[in-house]
C-alpha cells in the first residue's frame, strides 16, 4: 500500500514538473540603458553600459556564430539556459543561470564549454545587470 503512494505521489511530482518545465520562457531585459559588471579570471572585473532593445536575446552574445535555439529549465527562483553555437573551429555551450526581476536588476552565472578548446577548455562569468533607465546614451552599446 505504500509502495503505491509513494510511485503515485512520484508520477504527480514528475508531472507537474514536467508541465512547469514546458512553460519557462527565456529571460527579457526592460528595453533602455543598463549597466552591466561581469567578472572573469581572464579580465577580472568590467562593467559597460549597453542599450537593450525590445528583441533582446540575452542568452546568446552577439559574436557567438549560428546558434541553437536555447533551452530554458526552471530551477527554483531561477532559469538555467542552454545554447550550443557552431563557430569556424569548433562548438561552444554556453549554460546560465539567471535571476532577478530583470526589469530593474538581475543577475547570471555562465559556464562557457569549448570544443575543441580554445586554449582553455572552459571558462565562466559572473553578470550583475542594473537598469539604468529608458533613454540610452549615444555612445552605449546595442543589444
Amino acid at each position: 500500500m505504500t509502495t503505491r503512494f509513494v510511485v503515485v505521489g512520484s508520477l504527480v511530482a514528475l508531472g507537474t514538473v514536467a508541465a512547469f518545465a514546458e512553460t519557462a520562457e527565456l529571460p527579457k531585459r526592460k528595453p533602455g540603458h543598463w549597466q552591466l559588471t561581469t567578472v572573469a579570471a581572464a579580465s577580472g572585473m568590467t562593467t559597460i553600459d549597453v542599450c537593450v532593445g525590445p528583441d533582446d536575446n540575452i542568452a546568446v552574445p552577439a559574436d557567438s556564430g549560428e546558434c541553437s535555439e536555447p533551452t530554458v529549465t526552471p530551477a527554483g527562483s531561477e532559469v538555467i539556459v542552454n545554447v550550443v553555437c557552431k563557430r569556424p573551429y569548433g562548438k561552444q555551450i554556453m549554460s546560465t543561470a539567471f535571476g532577478g526581476d530583470f526589469n530593474k536588476r538581475y543577475h547570471a552565472i555562465m559556464k562557457m564549454t569549448f570544443d575543441p578548446p580554445e586554449g582553455i577548455p572552459n571558462a565562466g562569468v559572473t553578470i550583475d545587470g542594473k537598469y539604468i533607465g529608458p533613454d540610452c546614451p549615444p555612445d552605449t552599446v546595442k543589444k
